[in-house]
C-alpha cells in the first residue's frame, strides 16, 4: 500500500526543526529586553488612600449607620455635583 501526500509535496520536518531554532532565539532576545513600568506620584497617593484601612472602616461604619442617608450629606452632595456640573 502507497500513502500519497496531499498538498505540495514539501516536508514538514525542516520547519518543524527551524521552530526550535526561532524558540530558543527567542528566549534570548526577551533576556535582553528591559521592560520598564513606571508608576505616576497621583497613583502612588491614590493607592496609599485606598489601602488606608481606617478610613475604609469609617466609611463601612458610616454606610451601616445611615450617615450618608441624612440630609445634611445628601444636600451637601446634591451642592458638590451643581458646583460641578455648572463649573463652579
Amino acid at each position: 500500500m502507497t500513502i500519497n501526500r496531499v498538498g505540495s509535496g514539501i516536508s514538514p520536518l525542516p520547519e518543524y526543526q527551524q521552530r526550535g531554532k526561532n524558540n530558543a532565539d527567542a528566549k534570548s532576545v526577551s533576556q535582553k529586553t528591559n521592560d520598564k513600568l513606571e508608576i505616576s506620584e497621583e497613583a502612588k497617593v491614590k493607592n496609599i488612600e485606598i489601602s488606608d484601612t481606617n478610613k475604609l472602616k469609617l466609611v463601612k461604619e458610616r454606610i451601616d449607620s445611615g450617615f450618608y442617608d441624612s440630609n445634611d450629606v445628601i444636600s451637601s452632595v446634591a451642592d458638590s455635583v451643581l458646583k460641578e456640573v455648572r463649573g463652579a
